[in-house]
Order: C-alpha cells, then sequence, then structure tokens
C-alpha cells in the first residue's frame, strides 16, 4: 500500500522573495521502497518539503534496475503520491543512484594563467574542478559528481577556499564518484517512461551526508553507513568533504533471508519477526519464545527469541567486519574523531549498533533527517537519501525553460492561495519494509 503526507506552505515573512521560490522534487528508488519528495526552494538556500509518496519498490535489485515495467510502476504510484499530497504536478525531479557500481576516485585539476593581479574567482574554481577527471576511467562508467577535498595555490596544499587569493595556477584535488552508464541509463529509462522528466542524478552518500551529517562531524573525520535493503554505503568524510565512498552487496533484506532460510518461513512472516522481536545483540535472557506460522501445515510453532538474535548477530557481525575491510582499503585502519553513524532503513534493527561497537571499537550512533519544519513520518533513518537529495537539488542551478516558468506560477498561486500553519493529511498505510 502507498503513503502520501501533505504539508501546508509556511506563512512567507515579510522581505522573503516569492520569485525565489521554485518548486523541486527527488526521487530515491531502493531495493524495498521508493520515496519521491515534493518541496520547494525557500530563496534562503534550502528546501521546504511540501509532500511525500512512498510505494514499495518493484524491479530493483541491489539498487540496480532489472524489471523496468515494474521500476516504472513503483516510481508512477510513488510520483502520484507525492503530487497529490502537495497538491503541484511536480514534472521533474533528481534521482538517487546507488549500487556496487558506484565507485570513488581521486583525481586533481589545474587551471593555469589566472594572473598575478587578478584575485581567484568561483568561476575559476569551477573550471579547474571540472579539468579533474578520473585516470583511465572506463567508458562503461560515467561521472556523477567532482567533489573538491583541497587545493593548492601556486604549490601551496593544502588550501581549503582560495577564492580572493593571487596565483599563476590552480591545483584541485577532487573526489570523482562514478557509476555504470549502464545502470544509470536503465534507472532513468524507468523514471522517463514514469512521464518524470530526470533534472539531474546525486549518489547517495552525497545524498545522504546532507540529510544526517553536520559540518562539525565531517570537518573533524567520521564513516556513515547506511544500511539499505539490499546495499549498504560505507562513506568517509574529512576536513569537511567526501574522501572516499564504496557499496556492501548486503543490506537488510540479506538479514529476513537469513531468518526465511533458517526458520522455514516465509519472507513476510520472517520481515514481521525480524522488526517485532528481532535483535542482532547477543543479550537476550531466558527462554522467552514467539509463536510463527509453520508454512507447511499451518501450524503454530514456538522459537524462542536467542534463536532469532543468533541468525541476525551473525549476519551483523559479517556486514561489520565487510566495512572494516573496505575503511582499510580507504586507508583507515582506525575510525576518524567522529566514528561512526548509521542510517537508512536496515539501522533500526535493535542491538545494531553494539554490534557495531564491538567490531570497530568506536563511537557509534543513530542518525537521522531532523530539519525544522521537517514532517515526523520523514523522520526516519529509512528517508535519509530521498531527504538530502531534495537538499542538494535545492542548491543545484535553475533550469531557465518555459515548463520551470509554468511550474512557477503555479507555485506561486498555491502558496498565496494555502498560505498557513503547518497541518497533515496521514492516509491508511502499511510500513514499507527496510
Amino acid at each position: 500500500m502507498s503513503r502520501r503526507i501533505r504539508i501546508a506552505p509556511r506563512i512567507r515573512g515579510k522581505g522573503r522573495d516569492m520569485a525565489k521560490d521554485v518548486t523541486i522534487a527527488a526521487i530515491d528508488v531502493g531495493t524495498s521502497k521508493v520515496l519521491t519528495l515534493i518541496g520547494r526552494r525557500d530563496g534562503m538556500g534550502g528546501a521546504e518539503v511540501l509532500g511525500a509518496g512512498l510505494a514499495p519498490a518493484a524491479g530493483i535489485r541491489k539498487g540496480v534496475v532489472f524489471d523496468a515495467g515494474a521500476a516504472r510502476e513503483s516510481i508512477r504510484e510513488s510520483m502520484e503520491d507525492a503530487r497529490a499530497a502537495a497538491n503541484i504536478p511536480a514534472a521533474s525531479a533528481f534521482i538517487t543512484i546507488s549500487g556496487g557500481h558506484l565507485e570513488a576516485h581521486s583525481c586533481w585539476g589545474t587551471l593555469h594563467s589566472v594572473g598575478e593581479d587578478a584575485a581567484i574567482t568561483s568561476a575559476e574554481l569551477a573550471r579547474a574542478i571540472e579539468a579533474a577527471r578520473p585516470e583511465g576511467l572506463s567508458p562503461r562508467k560515467e561521472v556523477l559528481h567532482k567533489l573538491p577535498r583541497s587545493f593548492a595555490v601556486d604549490g601551496l596544499r593544502g588550501v581549503r577556499n582560495p577564492i580572493g587569493m593571487h596565483a599563476l595556477r590552480i591545483d584541485v584535488e577532487t573526489v570523482c564518484v562514478t557509476a555504470e552508464s549502464s545502470s544509470v541509463n536503465a534507472l532513468v529509462g524507468a523514471v522517463e517512461s514514469a512521464r518524470v522528466h530526470v533534472d539531474g542524478t546525486v549518489a547517495v552518500p552525497v545524498a545522504t551526508a546532507e540529510a544526517v551529517l553536520s559540518p562539525d562531524e565531517m570537518d573533524r573525520g567520521v564513516v556513515l553507513m547506511d544500511i539499505g535493503g539490499g546495499v549498504t554505503t560505507v562513506s568517509v568524510f574529512r576536513n569537511g568533504a567526501l574522501w572516499n565512498a564504496g557499496v556492501l552487496p548486503l543490506g537488510g533484506n540479506q538479514f529476513t533471508t537469513d531468518l526465511s532460510l533458517a526458520l522455514n518461513i516465509a519472507p513476510e512472516t520472517a520481515e514481521e519477526l525480524k522488526v517485532r522481536y528481532g535483535q542482532a545483540a547477543l543479550d537476550v535472557t531466558g527462554d522467552e519464545s514467539v509463536e510463527i506460522e509453520s508454512p507447511a501445515d499451518g501450524r503454530l510453532v514456538r522459537v524462542e527469541r536467542r534463536v532469532i538474535a543468533r541468525y541476525l548477530h551473525e549476519r551483523a557481525g559479517e556486514l561489520f567486519r565487510l566495512a572494516d575491510r573496505k575503511l582499510n582499503e580507504f586507508g583507515f585502519p582506525n575510525l576518524p574523531p567522529a566514528g561512526l553513524v548509521l542510517t537508512g532503513g536496515g539501522s533500526t534493527l535493535r542491538g545494531i549498533e553494539r554490534v557495531a561497537r564491538q567490531q570497530l571499537g568506536a563511537p557509534v550512533k543513530f542518525a537521522f533527517p531532523e530539519d525544522p519544519g521537517l514532517p515526523y513520518d520523514l523522520r526516519d533513518p529509512a528517508f535519509s537519501a530521498g531527504v538530502g537529495a531534495l537538499h542538494w537539488a535545492s542548491r543545484q542551478p535553475v533550469k531557465s525553460t518555459r515548463e520551470s516558468d509554468r511550474r512557477q506560477k503555479f507555485n506561486d498561486s498555491y502558496a498565496q492561495a494555502n498560505a498557513g500553519p503547518l497541518s497533515w493529511l496521514k492516509g491508511r498505510m502499511t510500513k514499507v519494509a527496510s
């Protein structure tokens, strides 16, 4: 069953430039769910959520489309619910990209002859960043992001912000996030076949950080793990920038599959068992048990909770061992000072943070979107990437097209007619599995 949320626009304060408010949308297409958010550029560098649509995902496995028709219908359902919730006919959106094909590469870009007497401008920095490209990039790959780590001005390294400095040469170290072109094209095709134009793409590690990491955490150094349904994204941030990112082929669905196979029960029953009674830590005491239905003859059988915990603990241990191995590949044998931040639907499994602390020996905390004014139902780790994608979209250049002009006129009239206090319209819904 799908889900929709509507939020009445806030009353606009004096001095706000309504002409700068532009409708934006973001679609987070995951293995278990498709979340569409429709919002508004608020004219102050942020985004205001107006409506959301959530639908069970189909045709997606580990972040990659394998059934375009099924994926299209999930995307269409999610977008239609978001449009109805926001009462805005959004026609385009930014989309998240995930999956094991995502990679991060360190690369340098250079800009010569800036001019001794001229100060470095943001436009010149952009040209230097654009010049960065991974060496030997496969023709099957494409660059999603070029994110600056640091700058060198006339050979002086470690410069955080060279704007206003004078130099003959600028070098910029970037992290280039790449993806398989075929996977990106398949997802874009599924979205556009649902009659939604794709404004741009954002990699899940970039989007998730937008929603849940503080500038202080990114500056001190932090590891972010987004445990999704099919995959887990591991990202390292340092000195205020993305340092590296990778994807583990293991997510919340694997925990469910383990229970299903071990206990010989249907996946739906295993998912309910995991959510209601499961935990990853081995501190279940006594003989407490739960009843489940046998798929063979429908009889109720009893299963001890500590048995359930054992299977979940083993899979959680594997997840964090893989994460530790990935961090060592990144050059981080020890976690950075801000420790580990867990988010994503799979992070809600009880006790999983204790397993992470035991395996990695570092501070661990949960994170979820906490923006002021964000709907309560969206303050959930499962929605971190979607909320972050909307933030990302809010800072991208506005395309000057007749369609965007038409949508802007609609948005202004809608805001004037509906301005008022925060309100909710909640439909009957079932929670999408993590």
